[in-house]
């Protein structure tokens, strides 16, 4: 019976031991190309065709030498305070606006009776299945119908809904308890004020995953802002650092331009991650 238990132990610490090495070879392969990209940034050009890959920022002559000069550089080209406002204002917008209107829609499809209810969700969900590059030229043809190319109204407009939004917070309304809302019926709240005051609030942890999730999308998005913008003035950060890459610059210069545009992201999650976490579990649990 020992011998039973002292082989499990072993077998279980084994199991163990794989699965941490496994998820530390993980890390490695998604931190080193950063960590190298942050690095050669630092340095000159001459110092890294010299050198090739290294994960310290040494120069030509093997000495550590950090190069700040390369950012400098990277924020005058990027246009940094025009690109990182027109980002933020596209990115906030865009996110408080799709969680108001895709949790209105999905508040109606989980509590509200309306003809056809069942069958509108199901066509919703069916839109999913069509890729999001398909719809790349009817909405540039809406939006330039309407006027709106060259704006950033043209950035916000397309992304206020999402069925992918939508669905999780149906899931979530479904999982509140409907006699909360019937005391809140009893006592004389409209449908709006009990979905506002009771129900969202009893929702927030997916909001916030949704949240985040939403603001990153926006933050990273390239190929519409791409399409649909041609003005300089109304680029975005994604955008811009593709001009960068695109450009006659140091291979360090435009690795600088790169750290410059995903530090925020990788603060962000950084920052929130435990809401994150927080509220991917309460998903599930519900």
């Amino acid at each position: 019976m020992a011998k039973t238990t002292k082989q499990s132990r072993a077998l279980s610490v084994t199991k163990t031991v794989i699965v941490y090495v496994v998820l530390i070879a993980l890390c490695l392969a998604f931190i080193i190309p950063y960590l190298w990209m942050i690095v050669t940034s630092l340095r000159t050009e001459m110092a890294y065709n010299s050198t090739g890959f290294t994960l310290l920022p040494i120069d030509e002559n093997g000495k550590l030498a950090f190069h700040f000069e390369n950012y400098k550089e990277a924020f005058v080209a990027l246009d940094l305070g025009t690109v990182f406002l027109n980002t933020m204002i596209v990115c906030v917008v865009n996110t408080v606006a799709n969680l108001f209107f895709n949790s209105l829609a999905a508040y109606g499809f989980a509590r509200l009776k309306f003809f056809g209810r069942d069958n509108i969700f199901k066509v919703t969900l069916f839109s999913m299945m069509v890729p999001g590059t398909v719809m790349l030229v009817p909405n540039y043809l809406i939006c330039d119908f309407l006027g709106i190319t060259d704006s950033l109204v043209a950035l916000i407009l397309p992304f206020l809904m999402s069925v992918y939004n939508i669905f999780l917070l149906r899931q979530q309304f479904m999982g509140v308890d409907k006699e909360i809302e019937e005391a809140a019926k009893i006592e004389g709240a409209s449908v709006f004020r009990i979905y506002f005051r009771i129900v969202l609030p009893l929702v927030r942890p997916m909001l916030v995953v949704l949240g985040i999730t939403t603001f990153m999308w926006n933050y990273s998005n390239y190929l519409w802002p791409y399409i649909v913008n041609s003005d300089p003035s109304l680029r975005t950060l994604s955008t811009s650092l593709a001009e960068l890459m695109g450009a006659d610059y140091d291979l360090t210069v435009q690795l600088a331009g790169a750290v410059i545009v995903s530090a925020p992201m990788i603060i962000v999650f950084f920052v929130l991650q435990r809401y994150i976490i927080g509220g991917t579990m309460a998903g599930a649990i519900k």
